[in-house]
């Protein structure tokens, strides 16, 4: 039985085909942002930006086999694909793998014959199955393709206890909390509270946006005009697939100081991995490090759990305070014109560009974040 192409652009469409979506998902996928919930919001997003959303689908006979939510646009003249999806989500496909060449062929032709797709610009985790399918199809069917390092994301192995853990840090790493914790004592009651314990949702929403406008955040959204849509949509995700998916859950935490909110961290769980999704801090308590104060409480209890694994999503200096073990991404960049493709490989591949980025990821970590989220 041979493999059919499917192709979604309408966010309402996807409704049809959700449980089947996510039961791929769960099957052949350790992504919560490749569930169905998240596809919607960034399709929505996307087409509200002059975006055409792709969910390309495969299907043998009634058996969904392939899923990718992909974005298709113009730059210049050159029509290109890339994921829906920001890179530091670790986009991929969902594949069963039995018919993973089968449908990485079908992809390529899709993308290149049918809709002529001059550059597909993809970021991969360095891990994919996909990766090498995807490397062999395109050398058998003439297609140029070259790969760069992207910017990975750090984890934590959790196959230990918490006391065994602090103990394998620095000494710095116990003075540091330590310091914080007194400095917070001294300044009054304090806590850190979990949202999971039953709050309701549109208290937890409130609560988190409370902090984001006093967030060292708001200036630039002041001065830009622009909204962390990224929040938005996973906020919105995680509502819809804590309702649909049994494996799904999120939990937000917070740090109040004499009854006031001095920041936040939202935690996605899919099977036995914590992501570390989003947060914020006010930025008139930045003396009390607010924000590392409550991810420390957050991996805490996350080593109390079932959590196998926490996820930063991405890498940052100041996540080195608990582990320096990098998951890489890796960019693929695909074209039938291998001219094109050499002229556009040089600005990408540069010294200067990664110095550039590694540099605003010491001084400037958000605008960092922001550059890659456009780069990569």
């Amino acid at each position: 039985m041979g493999v059919s192409v499917h192709v979604i652009s309408d966010s309402k469409a996807l409704s049809k085909i959700e449980s089947a979506w996510n039961a791929l998902t769960t099957k052949h996928s350790n992504n919560p942002f490749l569930l169905s919930g998240f596809v919607k919001q960034y399709m929505e997003f996307n087409h509200s930006k002059g975006w055409t959303p792709l969910v390309l689908t495969m299907s043998v006979g009634d058996k969904l086999v392939f899923a990718s939510s992909l974005k298709t646009g113009n730059k210049l003249g050159v029509r290109f694909a890339t994921f829906l999806s920001k890179s530091w989500l670790s986009p991929d496909f969902i594949v069963d793998n039995q018919y993973r060449e089968t449908c990485m062929e079908h992809f390529l032709d899709f993308l290149f014959n049918i809709l002529h797709c001059q550059i597909v610009d993809l970021i991969l985790p360095a891990e994919s199955l996909n990766l090498q399918v995807l490397k062999q199809k395109c050398k058998a069917k003439s297609i140029s393709f070259f790969t760069i390092p992207a910017i990975g994301h750090m984890i934590i192995p959790v196959n230990r206890t918490w006391d065994e853990f602090r103990n394998s840090r620095t000494r710095s790493f116990r003075r540091t909390f330590k310091r914080i914790e007194h400095k917070l004592g001294k300044a009054g009651l304090w806590k850190i509270t979990s949202a999971e314990k039953g709050d309701n949702q549109l208290d937890v929403v409130e609560k988190i946006f409370d902090v984001e406008k006093m967030s060292w955040k708001e200036e630039w959204r002041a001065h830009t005009g622009k909204k962390d849509t990224d929040l938005l949509m996973i906020l919105a995700g995680s509502q819809r697939m804590a309702e649909i998916e049994p494996s799904f859950k999120w939990d937000v935490w917070f740090l109040e100081l004499n009854n006031q909110t001095l920041a936040y961290w939202l935690v996605i769980q899919y099977k036995d991995v914590a992501y570390l999704a989003k947060t914020s801090y006010d930025k008139r308590y930045e003396r009390f490090s607010p924000g590392i104060c409550v991810l420390n409480a957050v991996i805490r209890e996350l080593f109390n759990g079932p959590t196998k694994k926490v996820d930063f999503l991405t890498e940052l200096p100041y996540m080195e305070i608990w582990t320096d073990l990098r998951m890489p991404r890796v960019r693929v960049v695909m074209s039938k014109s291998s001219a094109l493709l050499t002229f556009i490989r040089f600005p990408l591949s540069t010294k200067a560009a990664k110095g550039i980025l590694h540099s605003l990821s010491k001084k400037a970590p958000f605008i960092a974040k922001l550059l890659d989220s456009y780069i990569n």
